[in-house]
């Protein structure tokens, strides 16, 4: 029992800033082993193991302090650029580009996280609702969810799933993170889009999701309703992290305003 008698709140807020520092953990990812590691000691104390909690202290780290890339969602134009160049651009194969282009919509057209979609296997989808499940084992949040998804998108996906045979248990793609992400890059080139633009914010395959809340919202979609389309924990996370506005928008709302 002596081992648990030497945690200390200093070697804790130290390896805290050691993996921010060195960039080798997010803070949301901190903040998630600093809260089991709090309410573990915190069972040592009720059980009467330790006399007290030393890191009871200890506060979660901003999560807008360290974060490794501010990524900003595409325009509209630029959307139709990037389509139009990941069409034209031939991959090894004809099956390939269609996949690859397919995955883009899918991504852009629901929210899903690229991990997520890459799981995605026929019976998670009714293709008579035009509904997805989104398992929790597949999910950041590990909860359960249905979704609406556009029929267009829906009936893209059957015919892909039909052509290929594809089972009810089967993954419906083939890619992994850095098939996608390589592929993104080559296509944001071909398209004529910088990476990171002039006020350092940058676009990567994790932009279609920004990129999906942003339209949703310019779409005069509530807020609460984009929430949960994005399967955010609160509005705040969706309208500070997931939503670009621009400031023409802003002075176009402005512009909608009664003044007697």
């Amino acid at each position: 029992m002596a081992s648990v008698t030497k945690i200390r709140r200093e070697a804790v807020e130290r390896w805290m800033a050691n993996e921010i520092q060195k960039k080798i953990l997010t803070p949301n990812s901190v903040n998630h082993y600093l809260t089991a590691i709090k309410s573990f000691v915190q069972y040592l104390v009720d059980t009467e193991l330790l006399p007290k909690n030393p890191l009871k202290p200890i506060r979660k780290i901003n999560q807008e302090v360290g974060q490794r890339k501010k990524r900003r969602a595409m325009t509209e134009e630029e959307v139709g650029r990037f389509m139009q160049a990941a069409t034209s651009r031939k991959c090894r194969t004809t099956e390939r580009t269609k996949e690859r282009v397919l995955v883009y919509r899918l991504l852009l057209g629901t929210g899903l996280r690229s991990t997520e979609l890459s799981l995605l296997t026929p019976n998670q989808i009714d293709f008579e609702r035009n509904r997805l499940t989104i398992e929790a084992a597949k999910t950041k949040n590990k909860k359960d969810d249905v979704l609406p998804i556009r029929a267009d998108l829906v009936q893209a996906v059957k015919e892909w799933v039909e052509m290929h045979g594809i089972q009810s248990h089967e993954r419906i793609f083939h890619y992994n993170r850095d098939s996608i992400r390589r592929s993104f890059y080559v296509d944001l080139k071909a398209a004529g889009i910088e990476r990171i633009g002039k006020d350092g914010r940058s676009l990567d395959v994790h932009s279609f999701r920004k990129t999906f809340g942003t339209m949703l919202a310019r779409a005069g979609v509530p807020l609460t309703t984009v929430q949960r389309l994005m399967r955010h924990s609160t509005p705040l996370l969706t309208a500070k992290l997931y939503i670009d506005v621009d400031p023409l928008d802003m002075t176009e709302a402005l512009g909608k305003l009664q003044i007697f």
